[in-house]
């Protein structure tokens, strides 16, 4: 009876061992995808992932691992990290085995979060498959081909939040004097002193007399963020680049439109406000090497000549040097507008 079962457990075995010798890895599909393309530091993402067996024998022994760089930090338990982690020269190696039924998927997630800017992969994966009994196995890597950006961080600094108040408040009182020339109220009549494009030349014709338009006041704005791209030092860098994200932030939160304009690889936007427009300012802050295109004062003339009626101006820059503090002046003088500067390094 024994010698009858341990002769049946030794066929199944080797029948389970010749069908796994002949399964082909290529039957073995992996897919992943992120929650979130853009993230700021220390912000939770999620990587998704999905192993499966196309074929229609079970694999006994199914292997795959994650390597993630020293910028990303795994955020799931102790004993989690303890169980599946490992150091590798590469960064930080979490290894997942398990087996995988005709047809059947393994699903999980990892939980991680990015701990400086910048653009970064998410990982390489390895995968492992082997027959029953273990005898031979056959292994596979490739890129992820996945990338996240990590934006600056905000800066919670009391004088810079003071500094953008201050400047904000004054761009919602200047936005009450300025005329709509869409908005007709109604007509009276010309004393003179009005520009020839105000005046109604239908009503002129109709009363005899020249009558210009009454205009009500428009409730927009247009704030330019000036930013000057000149690297120093990397800590002044990364500073000047989370002050731009903070400008463009409060701007946002005070549904005030703005365009950015930098001498650099941020290079400029036009005026605008919303979900889309600022995505797209904090993902070129993610990517930002800090590289310089052209003089400041050349960015800054051309830009500040184009907004005509504008309400309002921040420059940022890494450090205040004889041509940042000239082009405040001329904003300031010549543009009639609210400014602010905001440094990396105060003076």
């Amino acid at each position: 009876m024994i010698a009858a079962f341990l002769i049946s457990l030794f066929l199944i075995f080797a029948v389970l061992e010749i069908v796994s010798l002949f399964v082909d890895p290529d039957k073995v599909v992996f897919s992943c995808e992120k929650d979130m393309d853009l993230t700021e530091p220390d912000e939770t993402a999620t990587l998704y992932y999905r192993v499966g067996n196309r074929a229609f024998w079970p694999l006994m022994f199914v292997s795959f691992s994650f390597t993630f760089n020293d910028a990303i930090e795994v955020c799931e338990s102790e004993d989690w990290k303890e169980h599946h982690g490992s150091k590798s020269i590469l960064g930080m190696t979490y290894t997942f085995d398990t087996y995988l039924m005709p047809r059947k998927n393994y699903k999980g997630r990892i939980r991680f979060r990015i701990k400086k800017r910048g653009r970064f992969d998410v990982g390489k994966v390895y995968i492992e498959t082997g027959d029953f009994l273990g005898f031979k196995t056959r292994a596979s890597s490739f890129d992820l081909n996945m990338s996240i950006v990590c934006t600056a961080r905000r800066c919670e600094d009391e004088p810079v939040v003071e500094a953008l108040g201050g400047v904000m408040g004054d761009i919602s009182v200047r936005r009450f004097i300025m005329e709509d020339p869409s908005l007709v109220l109604g007509y009276r009549e010309y004393t003179g002193t009005e520009p020839l494009k105000s005046i109604s030349w239908l009503q002129t014709a109709k009363t005899g007399q020249l009558t210009v338009k009454k205009h009500d006041f428009t409730v927009d704005n247009d704030v330019a963020v000036f930013v000057d791209l000149e690297y120093v030092e990397s800590a002044l860098a990364e500073r000047c680049l989370e002050l731009v994200r903070t400008a463009c932030l409060m701007l946002e939160e005070a549904q005030i439109p703005y365009a950015l304009h930098s001498n650099g690889d941020l290079f400029s936007t036009e005026k605008g406000i919303g979900r889309t427009h600022m995505f797209e300012i904090e993902r070129r802050i993610g990517v930002s090497r800090f590289v310089k295109y052209m003089p400041f004062s050349s960015l800054t003339v051309r830009n500040a000549r184009a907004g005509n009626g504008r309400t309002g101006c921040i420059l940022i820059a890494p450090q205040l040097t004889p041509e940042v503090e000239y082009m405040m002046r001329y904003v300031s003088e010549n543009t009639g507008t609210a400014a602010c500067m905001l440094l990396g390094k105060e003076a």
